[in-house]
């Protein structure tokens, strides 16, 4: 349960980020998503289960606020979630070369179906405009604060996972 409040939290202060500290640090108009790192690392630290959450909750906090399709991020980034979660014990932690190629894709994934919902579908066809000017550069921008961003998220997964096994080892010896 404290996890779950935990990684609640981190939401909500990625969140703050994105829109506070996402807006200073914005380049040519392009900012980083700082909401779509969280269900990939949690998913590649974790597993599926807390990437499935986290994307959830994310996407959801994502949609409330900065979408006007509400559910559409969350399942995007559920999906996020659950493939990054599909490379956990699979590589080992400290190597954060699969999570950068991992947020790449997402990120390339996730704003492609933006460009199809909002443009192309209204019969704007400016691929690759869209994609040279607005996704790409976004994409790297969030790939180059994954790389910031990934040693604090693994250090604190450690503490809150030191946590669980600390209540779990007293739990035993009180048995």
């Amino acid at each position: 349960m404290k996890r779950k409040l935990c990684e609640i939290g981190i939401i909500l202060l990625f969140y703050l980020l994105q829109v506070s500290l996402g807006r200073v640090i914005r380049i040519g108009g392009i900012m980083p998503n700082f909401m779509i790192i969280l269900p990939v690392l949690f998913g590649y630290l974790k597993g599926r289960k807390e990437g499935i959450f986290v994307g959830f909750c994310a996407g959801i906090l994502y949609d409330l606020f900065f979408s006007d399709l509400l559910g559409f991020s969350a399942l995007i980034f559920v999906i996020i979630g659950y493939i990054s979660g599909m490379f956990y014990n699979n590589y080992e932690e400290n190597s954060f070369v699969v999570p950068l190629i991992i947020t790449a894709i997402s990120t390339f994934s996730y704003e492609f179906l933006i460009y199809i919902g909002n443009f192309l579908l209204q019969g704007r066809l400016i691929t690759p405009f869209f994609v040279a000017r607005i996704i790409l550069p976004e994409m790297v921008y969030t790939v180059l604060l994954v790389l910031a961003l990934y040693k604090p998220v693994q250090i604190l997964n450690r503490h809150l996972d030191s946590k669980k096994r600390k209540v779990k080892d007293s739990d035993e010896t009180y048995s």
